[in-house]
């Protein structure tokens, strides 16, 4: 077997397995199941490792394991501070050598003690590790792959030098058994395919690879104690049912029902290979908290944001019993206007008796007046074991008494927010955890009030209600509520389920997984006779800058900086998940005095914001979310004297007030530097070791590294505190500005009023960053600059909805609802999907579907390449059974700096997808059809058409496998 890709990263956060390879296990004893799966895994980008074993459990023992192998090894290391590209190639030979080439050069040969044949027919991973055949997949990839390839033949160290850089002529060669060049967008025009939803293999095999597994609805029979109902569900596997700006939730008291399915727990398996968190219902928006730190509906003084407004999920937690032995035993969680950021939270923990693979019922209450909160499970009530509120936590077995069942009293959230279901939210509609749900949800149920027991045992087994007095939302899953478009060329059909208690579209969520995406790549490839392959320029779009700590951006003796009333606005995109990192950072002072942060930008993990020294305190030091998870974001700080009032903006919406420096000024004359932080003026960088400029020493780095490492793009200071509405329209500027059909007078002038400096980073090359504006305060690159070409931010016409688009219906024809220019038309109403269906307001909308349509023209991406580039993905979702090129949190050229109704790609969520097969009329519909994980507790039967190799299959495995065709064997 040999396995190569390019790749490149720059996340030193995490560890990553860049591919694993697993086969069925033999056997249908749960104790076996792990045993019996034989794995390739090549993982760790700091220190490669490939290792074929049937005992990876952990990658780092030194006793059977893949690391023991290596410890004698020197490391090879793919990672880069500037995300530079590399190429690696891992042979395995059937007498156990393992080889492993770094640019063509070998770097480890090593005997692994597995000689078992490999088997064809397995489950193969981009970007995460399989614990478990198809599935329990950790340490996660993020960055960029590009023209991965799989052979079933030990290629030899000439054979990968005189083929790893061709672009060309690899199709067809012996042993080919899969090729992803990742060319598959059609980014001629354009270059806003960010979203392809398959990777072709090119080799030939038809190992083809979906990239989007979005939740599957169908009907179910629910049955327990004798009794039944027929409804509804949605099955979730690393997928979620979204709706980003939903309305009309409970602010105060709420209740939340639903019928709930999970696997079955292993007692005998390792922690691997159970999910041992799961989340089912998130809802995230906003708190308001008084001066106190409090959250209250008095003065507004913090608008705070709560990831976890509402959010109930499963845990598997060990409890110590009093005979000295620790078992595990099931809970269910809720959290209730909690920041998990922030020192706000509020979570309680229900142990109940959950770890069969049947139906449950759960309801969650809260009161906003008292604060209690109560789970009943199949109707029955729980008692609370554990609670943590207000920095206090308390530890009470339920069979004592439990702990008191009140937290969070007379906190307020917004009945604005985004909800979605099986995921976590760590910011809105998106930032997802790793502790998604597999399993099923059905007849999901949002009121706004505290039901009592007796109404919800009335109407647990019951579609009509007996009181839908106080029901805002609901979620049944029927067939009719569920709406179904056309299947796109590879058979995925994208729905949304609606709100069937009030039957709007409005409350609609869209059933969405994330997945790698398609990016321009600049991975360093060429042609037959050795050209190196032509590299994007400015292509209808616009140039971007990539900041390490490898770079300063300075401007010295900033004569009119802002002294009262000032506002920052940038495009950003990072993945750097660990550091603080800060994109703006204005001193005119050191340390000592304070003023070295006159006006700091800080830590894109949990933004934070410090005026002339002033950074808040314990309460409300942190926003609570961040901007790292691989999408383009629109960041803007604003902060005016008179009040202190600082706010910071996340893609146009206001997400965090706060105060600062109330009454103090800022002077003029200071240091602005760009993606590092001073502690004295142009230097004293807070920066690892090996950091360009002058750099604090490891002792005196108080919050670590924190510099920015990711892209910026269109930075902007203005004298004054812009509103939401000019933020937006700012926002649409950049947007707009790209398109070449745009008109001048759509974008910002560079001689506005109040508008201080206007840095577009249109150059391209060189070693200045101009000011536009008459004031020329040009930013100074002071290392070797690493300049990425951007596609358009928005192109209205291509059936994806970006940036501030209300609606994208594949054209620029007015008069359908979408207009030309991408609003709602007047009068119309339309979806999220993509593309957008619309239909007249108040009208009842009976299907949403797509014309088809399907213009774009092919380009080359790594995950990127156009035209002459080569293609690519972005890696930060896991692709299941073919290869990619990925890039995730790489600066390589990319497409798209916003998809608000799209969650394209974050490794710290894996996304699986399957193989589909060609047929005469294109492609074929995803295996991942309705498929009962759970055995036969509705059908009586077994859904698959073959007897399965084992009996059980968890839920987080994926469907049957057609087996791919020529995959390396022996």
């Amino acid at each position: 077997m040999t396995f190569e890709a390019w790749l490149s990263t720059s996340d030193f956060c995490l560890p990553g397995t860049i591919m694993s390879y697993t086969t069925q296990p033999q056997s249908s004893d749960p104790e076996q199941l792990s045993a019996g799966v034989k794995r390739f895994e090549t993982s760790y980008p700091h220190h490669l490792l490939a290792c074929p074993s049937s005992h990876v459990s952990n990658i780092w023992t030194y006793s059977s394991s893949c690391y023991s192998v290596y410890r004698n090894r020197p490391a090879v290391n793919i990672l880069e501070r500037d995300s530079s590209w590399h190429h690696i190639a891992v042979t395995a030979a059937p007498d156990g050598t393992i080889k492993t080439y770094k640019d063509g050069l070998l770097m480890t040969e090593v005997i692994d003690n597995s000689t078992e044949p490999w088997q064809a027919g397995g489950a193969l991973m981009l970007g995460g590790r399989q614990g478990c055949y198809g599935g329990c997949r950790d340490q996660t990839f993020t960055g960029f792959m590009d023209e991965v390839r799989i052979w079933n033949v030990v290629r030899s160290q000439q054979e990968i030098i005189d083929h790893m850089r061709r672009v060309d002529g690899i199709a067809g060669q012996p042993g080919l058994a899969a090729l992803y060049s990742f060319d598959d967008p059609n980014m001629t025009e354009n270059m806003t395919e960010a979203h392809m939803w398959t990777a072709l293999d090119s080799s030939g095999n038809g190992n083809h690879l979906p990239l989007v597994t979005p939740p599957q609805p169908a009907p179910v029979t629910i049955r327990q104690g004798g009794r039944s109902y027929q409804t509804g569900k949605l099955s979730f596997h690393n997928n979620y049912a979204l709706n980003e700006e939903i309305g009309g939730m409970p602010d105060r008291d709420f209740t939340v029902e639903m019928w709930v399915r999970t696997p079955e727990y292993k007692e005998s398996a390792s922690p691997l290979e159970n999910e041992l968190f799961m989340n089912m219902y998130s809802y995230a928006t906003h708190a308001v908290r008084d001066s106190s730190g409090t959250a209250s509906s008095g003065d507004l003084v913090e608008h705070v944001f709560v990831d976890d407004a509402i959010l109930i999920g499963k845990q598997y937690i060990f409890d110590y019993m009093p005979e000295g032995a620790f078992v595990m035993n099931s809970t269910v969680l809720v959290s209730v206007n909690s920041n998990s950021k922030d020192m706000m939270g509020h979570v309680m923990l229900f142990p109940v008796d959950w770890k069969d693979s049947d139906w449950h019922h759960v309801t969650a209450t809260w009161s906003f007046v008292t604060g209690k909160t109560e789970i009943f499970f199949d109707g029955l009530p729980q008692v609370p074991a554990y609670k943590w509120s207000d920095n206090h936590s308390e530890t009470k077995f339920a069979k004592d008494g439990g702990v008191d069942p009140h937290m969070a009293a007379q906190t307020l959230r917004f009945g604005n927010g985004s909800l979605a279901l099986g995921q976590n939210q760590d910011c809105y509609g998106g930032c997802f955890d790793s502790f998604s749900l597999d399993g099923d949800l059905a007849d999901v149920r949002i009121w706004d009030q505290v039901l009592s027991q007796d109404q919800i045992v009335a109407d647990m087994f019951s579609a009509s209600l007996n009181d839908s007095n106080g029901l805002v939302a609901r979620y049944d899953f029927q067939d009719e509520n569920t709406k179904k478009g056309l299947p796109g060329p590879n058979g995925i059909a994208r729905r949304m389920v609606v709100d069937s208690a009030q039957g709007s579209p409005e409350k609609a969520l869209y059933l969405w997984s994330d997945a790698p995406r398609f990016e321009i790549s600049t991975a360093p490839l060429a042609d037959k006779d050795g050209q190196a392959v032509q590299l994007p320029d400015s292509f209808h779009g616009d140039h971007v800058l990539f900041l390490s700590d490898q770079q300063v951006l300075l401007v010295s003796n900033f004569s009119n900086f802002p002294e009262t009333q000032v506002t920052v606005e940038f495009w950003m995109r990072s993945v750097d998940s660990c550091n603080a990192g800060v994109p703006f950072s204005y001193a005119t002072g050191d340390y000592e005095s304070g003023d070295d942060n006159s006006f700091l930008i800080a830590n894109y993990n949990n933004w934070d914001v410090s005026v002339m020294g002033d950074m808040g305190n314990q309460p409300d030091r942190k926003a609570g979310f961040g901007s790292t998870d691989g999408q383009w974001h629109h960041i803007a700080v604003t902060w005016e004297s008179s009040t202190g009032i600082a706010t910071l903006y996340l893609d146009g919406r206001k997400a965090w007030s706060t105060v600062r420096a109330q009454g103090m000024r800022m002077p003029s004359g200071g240091t602005l530097v760009v993606g590092r932080e001073q502690d004295c003026m142009g230097g004293c960088f807070d920066s690892a070791p090996g950091a360009a400029g002058d750099v604090q020493q490891r002792y005196q780095l108080e919050y670590g590294a924190q510099d920015f490492t990711g892209e910026i793009d269109e930075l902007r200071i203005w004298n004054k505190v812009r509103t939401e509405s000019e933020i937006k329209q700012g926002m649409a500027s950049d947007l707009q500005r790209a398109e070449p059909s745009s008109e001048a007078s759509d974008r910002i002038s560079p001689s506005e009023a109040d508008l201080v400096a206007y840095w577009t980073f249109e150059e391209g090359s060189g070693y200045l960053v101009k000011d536009v504006t008459a004031n020329k305060h040009d930013l100074h690159i002071q290392q070797p600059p690493h300049w990425r070409v951007v596609g358009p931010q928005q192109v209205c016409g291509n059936g994806i909805v970006e940036g501030l688009e209300q609606c994208d219906d594949g054209d620029t024809t007015a008069g359908d609802g979408c207009s030309a220019t991408c609003q709602v038309e007047e009068g119309y109403e339309c979806t999220g999907l993509q593309p957008s269906t619309c239909w007249r307001a108040n009208a009842h909308i009976t299907s949403a579907t797509t014309d088809g349509k399907n213009n774009r023209k092919s380009h080359k991406v790594a995950l990127t390449i156009a035209g002459s580039v080569t293609a690519g993905l972005l890696v930060t979702a896991v692709a299941f059974y073919a290869a990619s090129n990925i890039m995730s949190g790489a600066w390589d050229t990319t497409s798209l700096p916003r998809l608000p109704n799209l969650r394209p790609v974050s490794w710290s969520l894996p996304s699986l997808a399957w193989p589909c097969k060609p047929t005469e009329d294109g492609y074929t519909d995803l295996p991942m059809v309705e498929t009962d994980l759970y055995g036969s507790a509705e059908s009586g039967h077994s859904p698959l058409s073959e007897p399965p190799l084992v009996t059980y299959v968890p839920p987080h495995n994926p469907p049957p496998l057609e087996d791919p065709q020529n995959f390396p064997s022996g």
